[in-house]
């Protein structure tokens, strides 16, 4: 792990698996998962991209998907690998305090 001591991100194996096809943002492990339960399987999205592509505010967009996650062993498996808030490269610009929560 990688730490920046000027924003506290630790960058891991989970912190940036794709970049958003949209905005370029990275994409975390969870955000990965997010995009494979809505479908999306060839291209990668922010929250803040979905969030735009359905209409939603971020925190809609990501409740949204969250029970679906939780409910396919799957996906929450995936989910949980990801454990450490500050390993979240977009802390400032996602949900990361409803992210973490669950």
């Amino acid at each position: 792990m990688l730490q920046n001591s000027q924003t506290n991100f630790v960058s891991s194996e989970h912190s940036h698996i794709e970049s958003c096809c949209k905005t370029g943002l990275p994409v975390c492990r969870r955000m990965f998962n997010i995009n494979l339960a809505l479908g999306y399987t060839e291209e990668f999205y922010s929250l803040k991209a979905l969030s735009e592509m359905h209409n939603k505010s971020m925190d809609e967009m990501f409740d949204f998907a969250l029970d679906y996650i939780f409910a396919r062993d799957c996906f929450s498996k995936e989910w949980k690998k990801m454990k450490d808030p500050n390993e979240c490269p977009l802390a400032s610009q996602c949900v990361k305090e409803k992210c973490f929560k669950s």
